[in-house]
């Protein structure tokens, strides 16, 4: 793999703290990503890994939570470095995304909770320009506009 490439701003007297996550490409039939929408923007579904998960099971576990889908198969084909504040968390992270491939089926009925987000589907172009995080949408450009065969 090259490089990864680093967003955000970064500030010599502020103290980031690593969150890797993991964040899935999932398309529909007319070629469109699944998009998060939230209170707080809009996303590619996923986010931060737990102690003891793998990237794939933190991968498979958000997209459960936030779309009611199963993972069936998942690739991963991407990675960037994000240095954000999270308002929510009240903390600086620099967040350590690797971008996934997959293919998910939605569960029906959900199991026994309430999706606290929306699900939206964008063309790639939308989701290039509209993604709340920069990291996210340089993953678009990169892997969905561009095509990239996976990282090692």
């Amino acid at each position: 793999m090259s490089s990864v490439p680093i967003f955000g701003r970064i500030d010599a007297n502020t103290q980031y703290v690593d969150r890797p996550g993991a964040y899935g490409f999932l398309l529909d039939g007319q070629r469109r990503v699944a998009i998060v929408q939230t209170t707080l923007g809009y996303f590619l579904p996923g986010g931060g890994q737990d102690p003891g998960e793998s990237l794939e099971t933190t991968l498979r576990r958000e997209i459960l939570e936030e779309l009611g889908y199963q993972v069936v198969s998942e690739r991963a084909v991407a990675k960037a470095v994000q240095y954000h504040w999270s308002g929510f968390y009240k903390q600086h992270f620099k967040k350590i995304g690797t971008f996934y491939l997959v293919e998910a089926e939605p569960l029906d009925p959900h199991p026994g909770y309430q999706l606290e987000h929306s699900l939206v589907w964008w063309t790639f172009d939308q989701a290039h320009v509209r993604l709340s995080q920069e990291f996210q949408r340089w993953a678009v450009e990169h892997v969905l506009l561009n095509g990239h065969r996976g990282i090692k």
